[in-house]
């Protein structure tokens, strides 16, 4: 049987078709094994944790989505996914869920969950609609955030406490950038220098509240110790223009925090106590004037005094020449006149007295002994001569018993009544 050219070119077309939708099949056959591995890759070994629900029912759920919650597949998988959420937090969720699925939230959500072992972990959790084995379906991808969560909550509770104690401290303080710009003041530096701390947190820099003559010595400070902390002073003073304008004295101690470029610093003023000192300095320094004018008058005192020392030397020399030269000699002579005894001892006690007025003896024990009176300056003079109470008496118009009275006095305010010494005796070491 003859084949036409045409049928048989027919033939050959439709062989080479089959060939090619063959092909295709195979490619296709070959795309799908393809595809299929990576879903099972990217669902066994992805970071997140993927699950499949349908009316609110676990259908698949991913590995790692698993390791979140404590459960193996087989006790997830047709249960419902409330059942994982803590109780708290389920109304919320179900917002969530609502809102992302129809466009009205595109970031993901944070929620609790409650594990296996009854433990609260916490999780972020995005959802989309898909189509599962022909029904409608929600995949979701979550993150078990915990210790996200747990690092969170110690990093506020560290940021709380740091700034209570910032606030706290009871010192002015404040915190600068490297740039200088000051991030963060408390209260006592508002206190202190009357400026406020949305005028100057991240707005403003430390230079512009420091006197001119200070600013050139701290910058170079500032920048030493971002270099070396140990290049740079960490107590010194400068002045500080407050809100008002006005100069005020401060020490100061700044220090690095680890690890940033950033550093602290504290403030004590001590404008009393700088101005105390300059009172003091001035008071010391008008002190040594005076001090130096009296060494002055005080010299000129002690030349006086000389002076004067050597008048009444002169003076006391003119006396005792005087009455040694122009006074005793007549006395003497009266005495040894045609005289009566009376007369006699009232020459003998006019003798006695100028004797005492030039005696060296009667002018040391009266000076020594102030409370002695002039008759008992007079008996001691005679006892130290050596004369008797009798004589004494003769000499000085008074009783014997007078006489013994004043030397029992005069003992007791030479301090002799209770000592074994003799009165002459004494008297003459008094000479």
């Amino acid at each position: 049987m003859e084949i036409k050219q045409s049928t048989y070119d027919e033939m050959l077309r439709e062989i080479t078709l089959f060939k090619e939708q063959l092909r295709q099949q195979e490619s296709q056959t070959q795309t799908l094994i393809e595809k299929d591995d990576i879903y099972k890759l990217i669902w066994n070994h992805s970071l997140a944790g993927i699950y499949i629900l349908q009316k609110g029912r676990f259908q698949i759920i991913n590995p790692i989505a698993l390791s979140f919650t404590g459960y193996n597949s087989g006790e997830l998988v047709g249960e419902k996914s409330v059942r994982l959420i803590h109780p708290d937090d389920r109304e919320r969720v179900k917002k969530y869920v609502i809102a992302m699925l129809s466009g009205e939230l595109t970031d993901p959500y944070e929620f609790r969950i409650i594990t296996k072992q009854g433990k609260i972990s916490w999780v972020m959790e995005s959802v989309m609609s898909t189509i599962f084995k022909g029904e409608p379906a929600i995949v979701g991808t979550a993150m078990d955030i915990t210790l996200r969560k747990i690092i969170g909550e110690k990093w506020q509770e560290s940021e709380r406490l740091y700034r209570a104690i910032f606030e706290n401290t009871g010192t002015a303080t404040i915190i600068m950038e490297e740039d200088m710009t000051i991030s963060l003041l408390n209260s006592e530096f508002e206190k202190m220098t009357g400026y406020k701390k949305e005028e100057w947190e991240g707005k403003r820099k430390w230079p512009e509240y420091v006197a001119p003559h200070d600013v050139a010595r701290m910058k170079r400070y500032h920048v030493q110790r971002r270099k070396d902390p140990a290049a740079a002073p960490r107590n010194y003073e400068h002045d500080l223009i407050d809100g008002k304008g006005r100069i005020r004295h401060m020490a100061l101690t700044v220090g690095m925090i680890p690890g940033t470029k950033k550093s602290i610093a504290s403030f004590m003023d001590i404008t009393e106590w700088k101005e105390a000192e300059q009172k003091l300095k001035k008071r010391e320094s008008e002190l040594k004037a005076k001090s130096q004018s009296l060494q002055e008058v005080n010299t000129t005192l002690r030349v006086l005094l000389n002076e004067r020392e050597r008048d009444q030397k002169e003076l006391a020399d003119k006396i005792y020449s005087n009455i040694h030269s122009f006074v005793l000699p007549y006395t003497h002579k009266l005495r040894k006149s045609q005289l009566d005894s009376k007369a006699k001892s009232y020459v003998d006690i006019i003798e006695s007295n100028l004797t005492d007025i030039i005696s060296p003896f009667s002018y040391k024990i009266s000076s020594k002994y102030r409370n002695l009176s002039h008759k008992e300056i007079q008996i001691a003079n005679f006892i130290k001569e050596g004369k008797t109470s009798k004589e004494i008496a003769d000499l000085l118009n008074m009783s014997k018993s007078a006489v013994d009275i004043s030397r029992f006095r005069l003992r007791n305010k030479l301090g002799l009544n209770k000592a074994k010494v003799n009165l002459r005796s004494h008297l003459d070491t008094l000479s």
